[in-house]
């Protein structure tokens, strides 16, 4: 279970417009250069968290995007769930076909628990939890 890049920019993404947007739609070009994402990517995965229920947007001048909930109810798994879709929890790290516990492999047992500390980690970390770490390490205030 290990997620995907992409999943990653969503949520540095997520992270940035929850520290710049104080409630107004930010660019989405903004966004993706803050956060160092290729745009192109970056505009395929705003449909993504859009469709989930994470993002708003707006076109025009004053266009752009913002959260569709306070960053402090959205989790690190609601992203990774927007963009990898569920399947991505049952990964195994060493193998090709997803895990569904029914048939355990022979690493199942050491798997279960870095699996069980990684979800649990996804689910009570926010985006509003990203965007102070980010901030705190940028020695933003």
């Amino acid at each position: 279970m290990i997620y995907s890049k992409t999943a990653k920019y969503a949520v540095l993404a997520l992270a940035e417009v929850s520290a710049r947007s104080h409630g107004d739609y930010v660019s989405t070009q903004e966004i993706a250069d803050v956060a160092a994402i290729p745009y192109p990517h970056f505009a395929k995965t705003i449909a993504q968290l859009k469709r989930a229920g994470l993002l708003v947007t707006s076109r025009g001048k004053a266009g752009g995007i913002l959260l569709a909930k306070p960053a402090e109810e959205i989790t690190i798994l609601d992203v990774v769930l927007a963009i990898d879709g569920p399947g991505t929890l049952n990964d195994c790290p060493l193998f090709l076909k997803s895990c569904d516990c029914t048939r355990l492999c022979s690493l199942h047992g050491l798997w279960r628990e870095a699996h069980d500390a990684v979800v649990s980690f996804l689910t009570s970390t926010t985006i509003a939890d990203v965007a102070a770490a980010r901030a705190g390490a940028l020695g933003v205030s």
